[in-house]
């Protein structure tokens, strides 16, 4: 439930409007979220009245998230149609402010539980006779909300089937199975453990090719970041598959198992683009080549390869230049990359999964500097 706030001094601009406006934020907008406050304890009770298996706290924390989302929601229509009233609300403009909310949502916020709180707002109203709109906005509003959700759902399923016919989403499947019950992490420091080979293998990797005190090989090294973005977890000095996440990875056309096989893809790319922790200027130096050679494949621009040369320096770039190429090899044996000749392309389906990648790679050496 939404906390107490202190009562500011009489005029002061605490929960005044005309005072919140001089600072900026207009009356349309303070009234707006004003009204929608008002109806917490009204709609939680809605809420146990529809769905008799809420007890009265369930309802009321699905009262404060959903009406928190109309909230954030209607305050902007409010500061656009100039009317604070959430009861009569314009198709055309709602579906304007509710297009610019989506395409300015915070990364990892999924969209669907957006919708559904609008229209169970939409319902509420409808149930307690307060829709002031008349029913064929109501009905216009409803039809554009499910529309959008439709598609949303069409574009999940789509994403699902597109990476769980990747390569990548076979060997980290594969990697998520070794791990049986879970894994040791001390496992991998001994030679002939049963684990190390069982789950190098999983992946294509003979463990007897490989030294303990050596990197894993590349191929390696990308499951293992994939798998640890979407269905495995390292806790207790073990690595374990996430049971729950692992059922919607394998099966499901839904928002989970879609953001799940995202995050696969993303944690393949980052893991590209940052192959190790010493972040080096040599490795700068490669990162930068890649992502150059990542956006040559994404927008089809030619890759700017003597300004490259200039800030890298030509030791570190004529080094690392062969390397890339490697690199979007690996990306495209992977199943995120297309071969077109001696070019690479991309599905414009997986452009948000390259993209975010590359902003996940930027951020983590932002973190490290």
């Amino acid at each position: 439930m939404a906390s107490k706030k202190k009562q500011g001094k009489k005029n002061s601009g605490a929960g005044n409007p005309a005072k919140a406006a001089q600072r900026g934020r207009s009356v349309y907008r303070v009234q707006a979220e004003i009204s929608v406050d008002a109806m917490r304890e009204d709609y939680a009770a809605w809420v146990t009245e529809t769905v008799p298996a809420f007890g009265a706290e369930e309802a009321a924390q699905i009262a404060e998230i959903q009406l928190g989302v109309v909230r954030s929601v209607g305050a902007e229509y409010a500061e656009l149609a100039r009317s604070s009233n959430l009861r009569d609300i314009d198709p055309e403009l709602f579906g304007q402010v509710f297009a610019e909310f989506l395409v300015n949502l915070p990364e990892g916020l999924e969209a669907e539980p957006i919708f559904t709180a609008w229209l169970d707002y939409f319902s509420f109203l409808a149930a307690r006779g307060t829709w002031e709109g008349g029913e064929e906005n109501l009905t216009e509003l409803r039809e554009l909300l499910d529309d959008a959700l439709k598609g949303f759902a069409e574009e999940d399923a789509e994403l699902c089937a597109l990476l769980r016919g990747t390569e990548l989403y076979a060997k980290v499947k594969a990697f998520s199975e070794a791990l049986g019950d879970g894994v040791d992490i001390s496992a991998f420091s001994e030679a002939d453990n049963e684990a190390r080979v069982r789950v190098m293998k999983s992946v294509g990797v003979d463990a007897a090719t490989v030294k303990v005190d050596e990197p894993a090989p590349d191929v390696f090294a990308h499951v293992w970041n994939a798998a640890i973005l979407s269905v495995v977890d390292p806790s207790d000095g073990k690595i374990v598959r996430d049971e729950e996440a692992f059922a919607h990875f394998v099966d499901g056309e839904e928002s989970e198992s879609a953001q799940l096989l995202f995050e696969m893809g993303v944690g393949c790319v980052q893991s590209h683009l940052i192959p190790n922790d010493a972040f080096t200027e040599r490795d700068e130096a490669f990162f930068l080549v890649l992502r150059n050679l990542l956006v040559t494949a994404v927008t089809g621009r030619e890759a700017d390869f003597e300004g490259l040369r200039r800030n890298c320096g030509p030791k570190n770039f004529d080094a690392v230049l062969p390397e890339a190429r490697e690199a979007l090899a690996s990306l495209a044996a992977f199943g995120l990359l297309q071969v077109k000749g001696e070019e690479y392309g991309v599905d414009e389906r997986l452009l948000p999964v390259i993209s975010a990648g590359l902003s996940e790679a930027e951020s983590l050496i932002e973190e490290s500097e």
